[in-house]
């Protein structure tokens, strides 16, 4: 009966492991033109929440506008706002 001698040099098996290395790498590349994300996604950043013990806002970073609820209860009563308004107010 033969027995089966299978066996590979450092090279052949450094070659391959680069050759590998370097097809993944080619497949997982995406062009610069494809870097911008979708807008889709812009529009579910806009909104930031910030929670504090006694009082939720949920602020809408593109137009400025803002919902508080300053009490915090199990039944929220939000007062909505504008930050032009705000800084009006503020102003006088």
């Amino acid at each position: 009966m033969k027995t089966i001698n299978i066996a590979i040099d450092i090279r052949s098996f450094l070659l391959g492991a680069f050759t590998l290395g370097g097809l993944l790498t080619l497949t997982n590349f995406k062009p610069a033109r494809d870097a911008q994300p979708d807008p889709a996604v812009l529009d579910t950043r806009r909104f930031q929440v910030v929670a504090g013990e006694r009082q939720v806002i949920i602020l809408d970073t593109k137009t400025g506008r803002f919902i508080l609820d300053p009490f915090a209860t199990s039944k929220p009563k939000w007062v909505v706002g504008d930050f032009e308004q705000v800084q009006k107010l503020e102003g006088k």
